[in-house]
């Protein structure tokens, strides 16, 4: 392997594992139930979805 393919491949492991750290610290400090598309709509805390799943073991 070249010089320039060594170098292409770190810089690139370093870009993509760089990535996935930034992503988790990013995700580690926002607080779940705010997070996503609904957000803090009324409905969509826990207590209000359980209620909406079928009973799947009442047989």
């Amino acid at each position: 392997m070249s010089t320039g393919a060594i170098i292409m491949l770190i810089l690139f492991i370093l870009v993509i594992w760089g990535g996935l750290v930034l992503a988790i610290l990013g995700l580690r400090g926002k607080i779940d139930e705010e997070t996503g598309d609904l957000g803090t709509l009324p409905g969509t805390d826990d207590e209000s979805l359980l209620l909406r799943v079928p009973n799947r073991h009442a047989n």
